[in-house]
């Protein structure tokens, strides 16, 4: 290629308006690595002879690869002008739209190039790539086999195909698909990745590990592959060599290392700081954007609040946060639903979107339309539900759509981002203090931070016996989710069994065959502790889950991620929970919502006294008593469950954004209780 460029430089020198040469210079150019010199030759040609549909078409490559998209789709526009029976044209016109999101130009495109070229894979695939962006998925599914049948060998239409039958549900056919194209091609990383992710899907975490470790062997440098490896086994409970990988973790943190997901870290031993670092670069992944487009005037009447999420369905968030989009003050805010995840049909469902002045089912819209749709609305204030959670819409954000930006209740952490403004805490999940490790500034509501939904009916609960409880004993219970546990809480936990006779520990599992509970029993045993005085029961509807905790004696919380619905659930059934204050915001939930609630002295100061005052409240049925019927009455009309208070306390967060936003400033602050103004920090 070099040689080739030289002897076109060389014939330039002396025919320097010679249109061929500029041409296949230009081409010769774009194929070393030089797109912008490319380009220039590639318009000199055409300034010259413009007649030929080829350098159009060449040109288009080269403005892709410069992102120049609208140039892209002009210059094809023109080679198609000339010689509209150019099949590769039209799908490389259906590439590009597929690249400036225009699914259905892009089919529309894709479709001209099958009328030509009806044997070309590529252009199939191109098509499923189209209906796939409408969600269209059986189509895509048709397209994608089509190309895949067109050419066998070909690795990214299996791919592909693999990925449009795992979004329709058909995991044994997507798993034969990923099967046969690893068989294929056993040394591509991504095809291992992708295997894993349907083995998940499928409920086999166990066989989307080892797919995990597959891409490490393959790739050792892969973020993805290592946070995701880290967290599948936390879910499993398999904790053998579990130490390495989060060491290598947090190596790969400081060294800035890309793709190490956040949330994987929450539930891994590590300091705020570390966090914010391990935030920071996944956000920059998505773009920086340090100020709004153009100063705009708030809202006078009524804020217009935008909440954001691929939540809205029966999922632990809107089960919090339900009362909170009834309850606003209509006089005084819009509010606005934003969902980008779906439908599950559920009563739940039904009553978010009864909630809220209007409901945008945004499901499979580009983040470009999305945030389009949400500025023309004029939301003042947009609240993100996500975080850095999976399904998170962060690309939306990052287009700043709204003048004011907010990171809420999804995600208990700094998200290490420029395009959210505020994070809303209170005084013991984010003390002022800990404001240095948060990219955002730090609004304090009082009470806890946690909205909590006072319409959550709670079932009969059936007897001991059926639950597979012993009729005498003391319950220890925890029914947060397996990822949280970890050897220095079980370590805990079996003190505590062994200090307590007859006493039973009662954990959740998501089917009779869960390797969680092989695996947690086999803790137990390594702890002195019999295996069978860990009880498992699955996963339940909301009204039935919360009927389990009359039978539990004491919720035993987990470090460094506390529970926090899941908290709130026991606390709500009557169950008291006992907890720790850690360092960290997922650290210090329990703690936050033990003291809404009025029983600050269940929080232990460290590990050692949360083992002690376990075996002690063990010990103690009147104690244990007298804390049930605290929560059955005083306990439920606390600050915790007062959803109306938390809603008006929320408002005055909000307003207090919006007035600073009007003065230009920006600057923590603490909600009152019941007080109209908020208290600045400094």
């Amino acid at each position: 290629m070099q040689e080739a460029l030289a002897a076109y430089e060389q014939f330039l020198a002396q025919q320097p308006m010679h249109a061929e040469a500029l041409h296949f210079s230009g081409l010769v150019l774009y194929q070393v690595g030089q797109p912008d010199a490319a380009a220039q030759h590639i318009e000199q040609s055409l300034k010259i002879d413009s007649h030929s549909p080829d350098p159009w078409c060449n040109l288009a490559l080269v403005y892709q690869a410069l992102n120049r998209l609208d140039a892209a789709v002009h210059a094809l526009q023109e080679a198609l002008q000339r010689d509209p029976k150019l099949a590769e044209a039209w799908s490389n016109l259906a590439n590009v739209y597929l690249a400036q999101e225009r699914p259905v130009e892009a089919e529309q495109a894709a479709r001209r190039a099958i009328a030509l070229a009806p044997k070309h894979p590529a252009i199939w695939f191109n098509l499923a790539l189209s209906l796939q962006a409408q969600d269209r998925l059986n189509d895509a599914l048709q397209s994608a086999a089509t190309a895949v049948q067109l050419a066998p060998d070909e690795i990214e239409a299996k791919g592909l195909l693999a990925q449009l039958e795992q979004a329709s549900g058909r995991l044994d056919a997507a798993r034969s698909t990923i099967t046969a194209a690893i068989a294929r091609a056993p040394d591509v990383a991504a095809l291992h990745f992708q295997h894993a992710r349907i083995e998940e899907a499928a409920g086999d975490l166990a066989a989307a590990a080892q797919a995990y470790q597959q891409v490490l062997r393959i790739d050792p440098t892969s973020g993805p592959a290592l946070s995701d490896l880290i967290f599948t086994r936390k879910q499993l409970a398999d904790w053998s060599h579990l130490a390495a990988l989060q060491m290598r973790f947090r190596e790969g943190v400081r060294g800035q290392q890309s793709y190490l997901t956040p949330f994987t870290q929450l539930s891994d031993a590590s300091s705020r700081a570390e966090q914010r670092r391990c935030a920071e670069a996944w956000s920059r992944m998505f773009g920086s954007t340090q100020h709004w487009k153009t100063r705009r005037t708030l809202s006078r009447e009524r804020l217009r609040i935008g909440y954001l999420s691929a939540d809205f369905y029966q999922h632990a968030t809107v089960l919090l946060a339900a009362g909170l989009f009834e309850q606003h003050d209509r006089s005084r805010f819009e509010v606005i639903a934003y969902s980008t995840g779906r439908d599950d049909g559920s009563a739940l469902r039904a009553r978010l979107v009864a909630a809220f002045d209007r409901f945008v089912d945004a499901r499979m819209w580009s983040a470009a339309k999305l945030a389009a749709r949400i500025e023309a609305d004029g939301i003042d204030i947009l609240i993100d539900l996500k975080g850095h959670t999976a399904g998170a819409p962060t690309a939306v954000l990052v287009l700043r759509p709204a003048p004011i930006q907010v990171s809420y209740l999804g995600y208990p952490a700094t998200m290490g981002a420029d395009y959210i403004d505020y994070l809303i805490g209170d005084a013991i999940v984010t003390p002022f203090e800990h404001a240095a490790d948060y990219s955002e500034t730090l609004v304090q509501l009082p009470g806890s931070y946690q909205i909590n939904d006072r319409q959550r009916p709670i079932a009969t609960a059936p007897g001991r016996n059926q639950l597979g409880l012993p009729l005498e004993g003391v319950v220890f219970n925890c029914f947060n989710a397996s990822f949280k546990l970890n050897p220095q809480v079980f370590d805990a936990w079996s003190q505590i069994l062994a200090a307590v006779p007859g006493s039973v520990l009662w954990l959740l599992a998501r089917r009779d065959d869960d390797p969680v509970i092989a695996n947690l029993r086999c803790e137990a045993a390594l702890r002195g502790v019999d295996p069978v005085r860990l009880v498992f029961t699955l996963f339940q509807p909301n009204a039935e889950y919360l009927a389990l905790y009359r039978h539990a004696d004491l919720f035993l919380d987990t470090w460094p991620y506390n529970a926090h619905t899941t908290a709130s659930d026991a606390l709500w059934a009557g169950c008291p929970v006992l907890t720790w204050l850690g360092e960290t915001f997922a650290g210090r939930v329990a703690a936050s919502l033990l003291t809404a609630v009025g029983l600050p002295e269940l929080i232990a100061p460290h590990a050692q006294g949360y083992i002690e005052q376990a075996i002690a409240l063990a010990g103690d049925p009147q104690r244990r008593a007298t804390l049930r019927s605290y929560l059955d009455e005083p306990g439920r009309a606390s600050s915790l469950f007062d959803t109306g208070a938390t809603a008006r306390a929320i408002e005055r967060a909000y307003l207090g954004m919006a007035e600073q936003y009007r003065r230009g400033t920006r600057f923590a602050f603490r909600v009152e209780a019941s007080a109209t103004e908020t208290r600045a920090t400094g």
